[in-house]
């Protein structure tokens, strides 16, 4: 008698084929270590906000201070990464973020930290991280060399990026607890040498750039109307424009969660992120191993609705343990939502416009979401965060709405073109 176990869902073989790649895989143990100092930072910086201003209209608009150079420079880093090269412009922006973390952690240990130190230093590392998130994002596919193996790459980075979001609040909660955010910063700093060195050992398969002046404003100009006339990425970018301003709220509100409405500390508040990290871990595996990009949209439209349900949930949970296993399922949504998508751009796009549409969705990704965290700092003041939240809910479920609308559409112009990639592959 044999027994033989179906699962509900195909598992994709190639799902860890960029790991054949020997320079990515340096990258991604370099990386490892850097992003789980991002995560330490972030902890410690919204906990240090909140303890010093006890405002969420404040920590909402370092958030926006932070991403707020994406708008500019993001668009602008897109056309020069077209014709530069892209590891140096990699290792000074890493060198460049540790030492935004070195100063963070001379001025908490040194005691005159404020707020004011902490906005200027978020404005500076808004300018390097808008030029470090497309270099990162438009340099895998020049290590795995091969589209095929791209969705693989994305999907394996972005489970060590949510590894990382696992552990470093976790890290972080009980570092702040015990011995303050300083620490949290140099830990920061420290974790960011493996990457310096990764990044000074591989090599990129860079194509060679001309020596042409380019007109960058004409460039970035010219990204823009390339994502205007293909009507897929078109309608990915406006479902994204919306998803992308209200999703990343959670960084404000959950703070104010942990400590207003279910009473705990900084560790309760490292839990919950960490929790939301085990979650997108399990969301990225799915990218990697379940979702098929022939499929799409509709895989996007079902994972951004259940990140939207389940932060509903956690917004009316009135118990740390109930909040706590909400975040999962969330944590799973927005990472899916976010790992297809950009899949999908960098499959479908041209090589010469690749950087360019990465840019955009570095904007869409990263620039809209502080401004939606703003406006949730500023609403919260005047009504209470469980409000804010559900309202935030609603209008990703439209979102989403819109997307489905336009599901047949795009999936009619997205078909031929990975079919015709698979027979190229």
């Amino acid at each position: 008698m044999h027994l033989h176990l179906r699962l509900p869902f195909r598992l994709d073989p190639d799902t860890f084929s960029a790991l054949k790649s020997k320079d990515f895989t340096i990258f991604l143990a370099g990386q490892s270590a850097a992003m789980t100092g991002v995560w330490v930072q972030k902890l410690a910086n919204s906990w240090l906000v909140y303890r010093l201003t006890e405002s969420p209209l404040k920590l909402g608009f370092i958030e926006l201070l932070a991403n707020a150079p994406i708008f500019i420079v993001g668009l602008l880093a897109g056309a020069y990464l077209e014709q530069h090269d892209k590891r140096k412009t990699l290792m000074l922006t890493q060198f460049l973020t540790m030492l935004h973390a070195v100063i963070m952690a001379v001025l908490v240990f040194t005691n005159i930290i404020n707020y004011y130190f902490i906005m200027a230093l978020s404005l500076y590392l808004g300018i390097v991280s808008a030029i470090d998130m497309p270099a990162r994002q438009s340099s895998i596919l020049l290590m795995v060399k091969s589209r095929k193996t791209l969705k693989s790459a994305l999907a394996l980075q972005s489970m060590t990026f949510n590894l990382s979001r696992l552990i470093g609040p976790s890290i972080a909660g009980f570092i702040v607890y015990y011995a303050g955010e300083g620490l949290c910063f140099l830990l920061t700093a420290i974790l960011y040498l493996p990457v310096l060195f990764v990044l000074y050992r591989i090599k990129f398969n860079e194509m060679p750039h001309d020596n042409k002046k380019h007109n960058m404003i004409k460039d970035v100009a010219d990204g823009l109307k390339y994502v205007k006339n293909f009507y897929a990425l078109k309608t990915m970018f406006i479902f994204l424009a919306v998803f992308g301003l209200f999703s990343y709220s959670y960084t404000v509100m959950f703070p104010i969660f942990a400590k207003d409405i279910l009473h705990g500390n900084s560790r309760l508040l490292g839990l919950l992120m960490g929790l939301f990290g085990f979650g997108a871990i399990i969301g990225a595996f799915s990218v990697a191993s379940i979702m098929r990009l022939e499929a799409m949209p509709k895989p996007v439209i079902k994972v951004s609705l259940l990140y939207s349900l389940s932060l509903a949930v956690f917004a009316i949970s009135p118990y740390p343990a109930l909040s706590m296993i909400t975040v999962i399922p969330a944590g799973l949504g927005l990472v899916a939502t976010f790992i297809a998508a950009n899949t999908l751009f960098q499959t479908i796009s041209s090589v010469e416009m690749r950087s360019r549409v990465i840019s955009i969705y570095t904007i869409v990704n990263l620039g809209l979401g502080p401004i939606g965290c703003f406006l949730a700092g500023s609403i919260t003041e005047h009504m209470p965060p469980q409000a804010t939240m559900l309202i935030w809910c609603f209008i990703m479920m439209l979102a989403s709405f819109y997307l489905f609308l336009n599901m047949k559409k795009i999936n009619k112009e997205i078909r031929p073109i990975i079919r015709d990639l698979d027979k190229t592959a």
